[in-house]
């Protein structure tokens, strides 16, 4: 029995153990991005809005081709005769001296009483247009040139999405770099905990150096727990903007420094904002839309042509004395339609769509400004930040220095471990100062390929 019981366990604990290994993925941050906007709710939206496009281009197309459609009624009438109405001839009466001034109305069928009966009738008609003032051509390009600005109006989406996962994949790479600090800071007082003991045994320093350094070990363990938290609070929200099911657990691979070095080569000139943006081309693309939307109402006042067919059927009462069941025939023509007065309708619509298009290049003259402010203040914060980091890697130098001098002195009795603890933090304290410089600089040169239009 206990045999069983054991095997049961194992199996379990190995079963968990192989479902949490599975559930682990490691995810880069080209990946990351690329599950945001396959999984983002915003995106399908999108999406759903260039298929509405679509399908009204698929309605335009469906005007170039013949329309087809039956009437059909069926009727009971109890004045037959008089619902189809015989057209008389009036005729001169005639006497010896010519006519006599009278008539009579002859009709081509004898008349007879008003009867009851059904009828039924049924009509197959088929019309095409044949030139509607390039109106339909106009429409199709229209619909055409609405793809392509939803189109960049969901790639705007996915840019700015993609900063968002990098701002966060950047932070969370950060917090590690900060962790692995803590960690050799941690491995380092260890170091000068086995030193203070050593020397406490043999009368060279006190108690307290041991307790101080002990006391300092505990303080870097919490640090190290409440940055593992917040990591675990920024990959649970790095996640769920990726859109990882519940309860699978994702790996964040890369280095913060790989990536400061890779961006910071890279530079964004101000023009390819201009040519890049994504909301300055939605504008321009729906510019054009409108601009077929005008072409297509000044062929309103233009004249169509169509084609028509026509093919029926008739059953019912006929007029005596034939009294015929079924009766059928075709025509077939052209026609045409002309507009002629409105009220004036159309020439309002087009002054709409004229006020329409000057706000859209009212938009983009802002938008531009606004994108000059943008570059400007963000390489200012970008130039700021570098001439920190270099401060600080000069600072960084120093504080190494001082460090191996403060550890050799305090081998030697020379310094306290006071001393020592302060040039050690402040080592520590530059490395993270460094790293958060490094993530600001990420985050602010994503923010420039946002405005670039850059996805990845």
């Amino acid at each position: 029995m206990k045999t069983y019981l054991y095997t049961f366990v194992l199996l379990t604990f190995m079963l968990m153990t192989g479902n949490a290994l599975r559930a682990q993925q490691k995810i880069d941050l080209k990946q990351a991005i690329q599950m945001a906007i396959d999984n983002n709710p915003g995106i399908k939206a999108k999406q759903s809005q260039i298929k509405q496009a679509r399908a009204k281009n698929n309605q335009v197309k469906s005007s170039f081709l013949p329309q087809v459609g039956i009437l059909s009624k069926y009727l009971y009438t109890n004045n037959l005769p008089n619902f189809y109405p015989l057209l008389g001839k009036n005729l001169p009466i005639m006497g010896q001296g010519g006519q006599t001034g009278e008539y009579v109305t002859l009709h081509p069928m004898a008349p007879y009483p008003d009867l009851s009966g059904d009828v039924l009738t049924m009509d197959l008609n088929a019309v095409y247009p044949i030139y509607t003032g390039h109106k339909r051509e106009n429409a199709l390009k229209l619909t055409e040139q609405l793809q392509k600005a939803y189109a960049k109006n969901m790639d705007d989406s996915k840019a700015l999405l993609s900063y968002k996962v990098k701002r966060a994949y950047y932070n969370y790479l950060m917090i590690n770099a900060v962790i692995k600090v803590y960690e050799d800071v941690l491995k380092q007082l260890n170091d000068h905990l086995a030193m203070a003991r050593a020397a406490y045994k043999e009368g060279l320093r006190s108690e307290f150096d041991v307790i101080s350094f002990e006391s300092k070990i505990e303080e870097f363990k919490a640090k190290i727990i409440d940055m593992e938290g917040k990591r675990r609070v920024v990959a649970t929200a790095l996640s769920k903007l990726i859109g990882l099911p519940d309860g699978q657990t994702a790996e964040f691979t890369g280095d913060i420094n790989d990536f400061f070095r890779q961006e910071n080569a890279r530079n964004l000139a101000v023009n390819q904002l201009y040519d890049g943006n994504h909301k300055l081309a939605f504008l321009s693309e729906m510019q054009k839309v409108l601009d077929y939307k005008k072409a297509m109402q000044k062929a309103a006042k233009l004249p169509v042509v169509f084609a028509f067919g026509n093919y029926h059927i008739y059953h019912g009462k006929d007029f005596p004395p034939f009294n015929q069941t079924w009766r059928n025939g075709y025509a077939v023509g052209f026609g045409l339609k002309i507009n002629l007065f409105d009220g004036n309708r159309s020439q309002y619509q087009m002054d709409e769509i004229n006020a329409k298009q000057e706000e859209l290049e009212d938009y983009k003259a802002g938008l531009k400004l606004k994108l000059d402010i943008a570059y400007q203040k963000t390489q200012e914060q970008i130039n700021s930040l570098l001439a920190q980091k270099k401060a600080h890697e000069k600072h960084l130098q120093v504080a190494q220095k001082a460090y191996e001098i403060a550890k050799t002195a305090y081998k030697n009795g020379v310094i306290t471990n006071v001393q020592l603890n302060g040039a050690h933090l402040q080592l520590s304290k530059i490395q993270v100062q460094i790293l958060k410089i490094e993530k600001d600089i990420l985050t602010q040169k994503a923010y420039l390929k946002y405005l670039a239009g850059q996805i990845f």
